[in-house]
């Protein structure tokens, strides 16, 4: 957007009473010709740099039921001396098996030299389900180094949408090398930000035209750019303003009639400057965009001829439909007060009608978005997370997603953009603050949504404006952050599938546990999904603030915590024999650890103990069902 330059009770627990406890060993695994037979390396924290494996890449961000999956594994040996040995590449499923292991030998990798190795995967036929691809090398049968990727086996993106976006369109720009990048986080959409020529003409038929700041965008590179992301299973979704025109409108040949305009206020007799506008900054194309009524239908008719046109001339899957949150009163050329979020969800269906395209709907703010979620044909919800809007705190953006679940089961993606009054302040190059986007992706990941961040140039979103990108990841927080996305592909039938908030209570010894993700605590979030009890732990003790931007990026990195003693009570006794999981991105590349247990009643009903390993930014228990 341009904008101006909860489910059940969580009952936490103090401590225990005299307790009735029942010993239940972690079963082993079944057996198995793969990873089960492969040695372990010892957790390490996230990231580190590999001595030997230096990328993993699937051809494909996600892939159709009965697609093979083609891995390529990059080596480069870092070490001084010549390594012979061998690579294993494992498949698992939520820490179980899902197919025999593949290995090939390597011979004789001199210092400093590099080599691929590929590998052809068939995965299970079964819909919308997340893999894990761990990597070892061996040597002399023990572990050298290791690393993972993750595979989505999915026939839409509806499910588990993973959005990034563009926002580079010049004549310099390789297609293929970009899309490739962000084929590497598992993006499965992208929206192609400011591509357009002018919000009320998006289509040119010129070579190159100038967007909305004056910048020359390349009609040869957003066909190249569209063609990429389909070729590694990437949706091409095209921006655009619902209801906006540039300065002159109705004096530029295009047709646009103020009679269509939004104003703000109910007299009557109106011109162009009485219409309701977003400024834009004066050196710009155009100073500000006139607004639109988006139930006014010869508007509707106009603007999605418009569209007619984009679709006609570029391989776009859908519309991303931009708007600008909250406008306060406004009226319509009959002096009508138009009722903005019902406008959008009838604005929305009648394009869906009109051009038979998938559909985003920047409900910015959640302005309009349980309207959307009740009534719009949308792939996905979408909301631009503002402060002001009530969406400040780590528990508000759970918040706000429970809500939405009331209304619509669709999956939600979530705009939001960290560290923002330092990169208005800091200038170019400077860096995010690593903690505060681990723990802010943390919560939003955790809490079964996405969070709309990653895009061109190794680009993270500091600001509304994508080209505006003045903060750069480190190369620790890029690694991270990769290490997340494969998380929440290889987990995301434990992080997204119909996944709700649970009754369990967490206590651990010696700790703090915070319910709603109050600064200094673990924030204990619970989740129930039809084949497990999952239970997220994030690590805000070290937090001096419970807001989730980290505008000032002050934030501390937590402490590293270790063989915590964690009690689960939980409404229901567990089925005995039940495993119990361990998993975090923060370490081991995400491998699942099945953990011993006890189980036993005390007054507060049926729980379990048991001894965590680790804990450093977030850790993701499942009790099998």
């Amino acid at each position: 957007m341009k904008r101006a330059f909860a489910g059940l009770t969580l009952l936490l627990l103090c401590g225990l009473a005299a307790c009735s406890l029942a010993p239940v060993p972690a079963p082993s695994a079944p057996p198995t010709p793969l990873a089960a037979a492969l040695p372990t390396a010892a957790p390490t924290s996230t990231p580190t740099t590999s001595q030997l494996i230096a990328g993993i890449d699937t051809d494909r961000a996600a892939y159709p039921p009965g697609t093979p999956v083609q891995i390529t594994v990059t080596l480069n040996n870092r070490t001084n001396a010549p390594f012979s040995g061998e690579l294993a590449v494992t498949f698992e499923h939520l820490g179980q098996p899902a197919a025999p292991a593949q290995r090939q030998p390597i011979a004789q990798l001199a210092p400093g030299a590099t080599a691929a190795l590929s590998f052809t995967w068939q995965p299970p036929a079964a819909d919308f389900t997340g893999y894990r691809v761990g990597v070892t090398a061996l040597a002399n049968g023990a572990p050298a180094d290791s690393a993972a990727t993750a595979v989505d086996v999915s026939s839409d993106w509806q499910r588990f949408p993973r959005y990034g976006f563009l926002s580079q369109y010049g004549t310099d720009v390789d297609a293929q090398a970009t899309i490739a990048a962000l084929n590497r986080f598992h993006l499965n959409a992208l929206q192609f930000y400011d591509w357009q020529w002018q919000h009320h003409r998006p289509y040119s038929p010129n070579a190159s035209w100038p967007d909305i700041a004056g910048r020359s965008i390349a009609r040869d590179t957003v066909t190249a750019l569209i063609e990429q992301a389909h070729a590694h299973g990437m949706l091409a979704f095209n921006y655009n303003l619902a209801f906006g025109a540039y300065d002159n409108y109705w004096r530029d040949g295009s047709g646009v009639k103020p009679e269509w305009g939004l104003f703000k206020n109910g007299g009557g007799n109106y011109t162009p400057e009485q219409q309701d506008f977003h400024p834009l900054p004066a050196s710009w194309p155009t100073s500000k965009l006139f607004l639109f009524d988006p139930t006014n239908r010869d508007w509707q008719a106009y603007i999605f001829g418009q569209e007619r046109q984009v679709f006609a001339h570029f391989d776009f899957d859908g519309w991303h439909i931009d708007t600008l949150g909250k406008r306060g009163l406004l009226w319509n050329w009959n002096k009508q007060i138009v009722n903005l979020p019902l406008a959008y969800t009838e604005f929305v269906n009648a394009a869906r009608d009109a051009l038979g395209k998938r559909l985003v709907f920047n409900a910015v703010g959640g302005y309009g978005l349980n309207d959307i979620a009740d009534k719009a044909d949308v792939d996905v919800l979408y909301a631009e997370l503002w402060e002001n809007d009530g969406t400040s705190t780590y528990g508000d953006i759970v918040d706000l997603i429970e809500r939405t679940r009331t209304h619509s089961d669709k999956a939600i993606v979530l705009p939001a953009y960290m560290n923002r009054d330092y990169a208005e302040h800091a200038g170019s190059g400077h860096t995010f603050r690593e903690p505060s986007v681990r723990l802010a992706d943390a919560t939003i990941f955790a809490a079964g949504a996405a969070h709309l961040e990653l895009g061109d140039r190794a680009g993270m979103l500091a600001k509304e404006y994508f080209p505006s990108q003045p903060l750069v990841m480190s190369d620790t927080l890029k690694a991270a952050i990769q290490e997340n996305y494969d998380f929440a592909v290889a987990y995301e039938n434990l992080l997204r599938d119909r996944a709700r908030p649970a009754e369990v209570a967490a206590t651990i010894d010696g700790q703090a546990i915070s319910a709603s993700g109050k600064r200094g605590m673990i924030w204990a979030l619970p989740r129930a999904t039809p084949t497990a009890t999952v239970v997220h732990l994030i690590n805000l003790k070290n937090n001096r603030l419970s807001l989730w931007r980290d505008t000032g990026a002050i934030y501390p990195a937590p402490d590293v915590l270790e063989n915590l003693s964690v009690t689960l009570h939980m409404p229901t006794p567990h089925r005995t024999g039940a495993r119990l999981w361990y998993a975090t991105p923060d370490a081991n590349h995400g491998a699942a650890t099945a953990l011993a247990y006890t189980s036993g009643t005390d007054t507060q009903g049926a729980f379990i103990q048991f001894t965590l390993p680790r804990l450093q930014y977030w850790d993701m228990l499942w009790l099998e069902n």
